[in-house]
């Protein structure tokens, strides 16, 4: 008896499993539109380098940039943004510089094996690291800015 019930629990299981979709009144089967990919798109870059929180797609779209690590409780942080923010508005540099932040951005750390806040990281245009710097002097600092 336990036999034949298990049988036609798992048969009407896999009969409902397999039911067609739905027809529409007119008997035809349903039309469903169709599924499109979106191809992933590297950020544009700006023709002029400029300092902004990081996005998705800056890592490998073509440019050098540099990733600064901070946090925002990190008192050389705050002195490097301010530094930052006041170069970018008044100098021009070959490299834009990419803000994240270190305490919520677990895989681009993990990624790049930064371990502390206040880390400048280099990279090339494929996302490959090129040079790094933790707690940068200011010449240092306006080095990795090209």
């Amino acid at each position: 008896m336990k036999n034949t019930f298990f049988s036609l629990i798992v048969l009407t299981l896999a009969l409902t499993a397999c039911k067609a979709p739905p027809s529409n009144s007119n008997n035809q089967e349903a039309v469903r539109p169709p599924v499109r990919e979106v191809a992933k798109q590297p950020t544009q870059v700006a023709s002029e380098s400029s300092y902004t929180q990081y996005k998705d797609g800056v890592i490998g779209n073509g440019e050098e940039s540099v990733l600064f690590f901070h946090a925002t409780w990190c008192p050389a942080c705050k002195a490097n943004n301010e530094k930052l923010n006041a170069w970018y508005g008044s100098d021009s540099f070959g490299r834009s510089v990419y803000k994240i932040d270190f305490d919520t951005a677990t895989d681009l750390r993990s990624q790049f094996g930064v371990t502390g806040q206040d880390t400048f990281i280099l990279i090339d245009g494929n996302g490959n690291e090129v040079d790094r710097a933790r707690f940068p002097s200011e010449s240092v600092l306006r080095d990795l800015l090209g």
